[in-house]
């Protein structure tokens, strides 16, 4: 994945191993994740954003892998969140337990987002990734993953 001046993903936008009720909820607490972090200037808009994108069609993109995302003016940078659950849930009809939430300002949009769709796609191919992807004990050792 490419680093800009800000790197896409940081430690501070993983979360591990946490519990949710839904697909909502998991979308509400990554987007919260991302508003911490400074990367977005309205929260709710963001949110509504992904909601309506998601309305759209499913982004559970199999393997027990989900990848919400939204072309928004209320993102900051673009950005790359990641949620491990203690649990799955249901996720239009999937089961989902890993979770990469994809934020591109609209005005950088272009292919950016499908550029970094498309690199988590990729690398989910692999069983191995994807292994270590639901073992990884730490934040940093994920973050290491995604940097690989």
């Amino acid at each position: 994945m490419e680093q800009s001046d800000i790197a896409l993903m940081s430690e501070e936008l993983i979360v591990l191993d946490t519990q949710v009720a839904n697909k909502d909820e998991a979308i509400c607490a990554l987007a919260s994740t991302i508003a911490q972090a400074g990367r977005l200037h309205k929260l709710d808009a963001f949110i509504h954003n992904v909601q309506a994108r998601e309305a759209e069609f499913s982004t559970a993109i199999g393997f027990g892998i989900a990848s919400p995302h939204a072309k928004s003016d209320s993102v900051v940078h673009p950005t790359l969140a990641c949620m491990r659950l203690a649990k799955p849930i249901d996720w239009s009809g999937e089961e989902v337990s890993l979770i990469f939430m994809i934020a591109v300002p609209t005005q950088d949009a272009g292919e950016r987002h499908l550029q970094i769709l498309a690199g988590i796609a990729r690398r989910i191919m692999h069983e191995e990734f994807r292994t270590r992807l639901f073992t990884a004990s730490t934040a940093a050792e994920l973050m290491q993953l995604m940097s690989e």
